[in-house]
């Protein structure tokens, strides 16, 4: 989820990640790695099941808004069974939380996580009210999608504080997770090491896990392969990702008509133990009046895994 902030773009690295794909899957050597020797192809054969499949909510946040039970019949209708929430009609909190329930249950939804600004986990009453809200919707990981201080030395702060509320997160039952934006990836420490790879040094690998937004990392330069080697280097942590697409000038783009090669990016991580696959575009659509997400979700779930 971006948030309305602004992301940083380099078209450059963008497009010479985007053209070193070539070599595909097969020069990654998954045989070798013990997520794919434990379960090969994930268990899930050569596509990813609907089971794994979801919406960011941020990617249809007016219509949801103003007509939630609508919205969410919509995308029940489409195929969806899974959600990631940012934000409920009314106010992020338990009472609204618990309106929103039976709506899911109703229309056969599952809440799998929510977004959640850096300042709400570091505050512990708002902590104890995401982690009442999570149990209340079933969720398995309450996630942040940003507001860390945009420096080597805030990144390298945010590992303690991440560690101290998944730790309390842990204890409920649940996973806390960091999604990345470009910054990430682009800025640099005076020891050469990304924001990313600070953050990751700093925190514990059982209290914070990651949700890998490979459209963001992409943008930053990444390519089809470096977004399956950061998966295979942080095995067990990146268990969610947020699949988005870009097109040729780095412009958000529906899923499956811009350029970002998801066969290779996909088939990678199904296979080191990924869980979690949550469509997203910031560029909202409405399901009410459009089949954007519909088209979307079709084919993520078409999508022939290599």
């Amino acid at each position: 989820m971006c948030g309305g902030a602004p992301v940083a773009f380099d078209r450059r690295r963008f497009l010479a990640g985007v053209t070193a794909t070539a070599a595909g899957v097969a020069a990654l050597g998954f045989g070798a790695s013990p997520a794919a020797a434990a379960e090969p192809d994930g268990g899930w054969g050569r596509t990813i099941p609907n089971s794994r499949i979801g919406l960011q909510m941020y990617s249809v946040r007016d219509a949801f808004m103003s007509q939630p039970e609508a919205v969410l019949a919509a995308l029940a209708r489409a195929g969806y069974r899974n959600l990631e929430f940012a934000g409920f009609p009314g106010g992020t909190d338990p009472a609204h939380a618990r309106e929103i329930r039976p709506l899911l249950d109703k229309y056969g939804l599952r809440a799998v996580s929510s977004h959640h600004g850096y300042a709400e986990f570091t505050d512990e009453a708002r902590l104890d009210e995401l982690i009442e809200m999570a149990r209340i919707l079933g969720q398995q990981y309450i996630v942040c999608p940003g507001g860390v201080p945009d420096t080597a030395e805030g990144f390298a702060a945010a590992g303690p504080a991440f560690n101290r509320a998944g730790e309390k997160i842990r204890r409920a039952g649940m996973k806390l997770g960091y999604h990345n934006h470009t910054g990430e990836f682009l800025g640099h420490g005076p020891d050469g090491r990304t924001f990313y790879q600070i953050l990751l040094d700093a925190s514990d690998p059982h209290l914070l896990y990651m949700e890998l937004d490979m459209g963001w990392s992409s943008a930053a330069g990444l390519s089809a392969q470096d977004n399956v080697e950061l998966i295979r280097a942080n095995l067990g942590r990146m268990l969610l990702a947020h699949v988005k697409d870009l097109d040729a000038n780095g412009n958000l783009a529906d899923l499956g008509t811009g350029v970002v090669d998801y066969r290779t990016i996909l088939s990678g991580a199904t296979r080191l133990g990924m869980r979690e696959f949550i469509i997203e575009n910031d560029d909202q659509s409405n399901p009410l009046t459009d089949s954007r997400a519909d088209r979307m979700h079709d084919y993520l779930a078409a999508l022939r895994l290599g």
